[in-house]
């Protein structure tokens, strides 16, 4: 299990990088916040926007990198596992595969697992997602991102604020806190309007803001908003906790 484990190894320190990198790019984000008002409007309103919102093509190499690392680990283990019966084996055609259904698996499964053990190739059959009990499955979602990654582009990211509230200091002394559901993309011009008499801020007033920064996939699919580093934790842990347990027992020598 050498190869997959030092697979594994090197996707960790890829997440513990790509952690670092994201945080020190959402530092540099800046938000600029406008009050407007109009003669024949009573209330006003708060114009946002970031500057500088575009994530850098590096963080989809280094996404990639990862994705590329965990995708081949899996693979590494099928592998390993022919070689158990057979140390002269080539490891040809071979790979971890992932199949929509219990039909296309018995039509094509045996070119990816053929020479390894019967009972191991059960158990990859009980991985499958369709066969699995998790939700988004894990192994789906690596497995397109690294198809994404491999045969069209990187997995290109964007970003949004999540939890996102302003407080907006009134010229009376009062105070309006106004929270935001749904997410603010960081590519868009957002118009959030104030419930409080015009008057209250035509002078000027001090918003400030508060929420997280989140980056996330470009390309919707079953990662859905999730972001980048829940996707990769979550595809790492999946592997770790539950894939190779499944299959270790068959590096063991009796």
């Amino acid at each position: 299990m050498e190869s997959a484990d030092a697979k594994m190894i090197r996707a960790h320190e890829n997440i513990e990088g790509i952690a670092r990198e994201i945080n020190e790019w959402c530092a540099s984000i800046g938000v600029k916040m406008y009050l407007k008002t109009a003669p024949d409007i009573p209330s006003p309103w708060l114009v946002v926007h970031a500057t500088d919102y575009i994530p850098p093509i590096r963080l989809s190499i280094l996404i990639g990198e990862c994705v590329h690392n965990m995708r081949s680990a899996i693979d590494n283990l099928v592998c390993g596992l022919a070689l158990t019966l057979k140390p002269t084996c080539k490891c040809r055609d071979l790979a971890f595969p992932l199949f929509k259904d219990q039909a296309e698996w018995d039509e094509k499964a045996d070119k990816p697992l053929k020479g390894i053990p019967p009972a191991a190739r059960e158990a990859i059959r009980r991985l499958q997602p369709w066969a699995d009990t998790v939700t988004p499955n894990p192994l789906t979602i690596l497995n397109k991102l690294s198809n994404i990654d491999k045969h069209r582009a990187c997995n290109f990211t964007l970003a949004y604020g999540r939890d996102v509230a302003f407080r907006v200091h009134c010229n009376n002394g009062a105070i309006l806190d106004v929270s935001v559901k749904e997410p603010l993309y960081l590519g868009d011009v957002h118009t959030i309007p104030l419930q409080i008499d015009k008057r209250l801020v035509e002078n000027g007033a001090r918003v400030q803001s508060a929420g997280t920064f989140v980056l996330t996939f470009r390309e919707e699919s079953d990662w859905d908003d999730f972001p980048v580093m829940k996707v990769l934790q979550d595809c790492f842990d999946h592997i770790e906790r539950r894939v190779v347990p499944k299959l270790k027992p068959f590096f063991e020598k009796p």
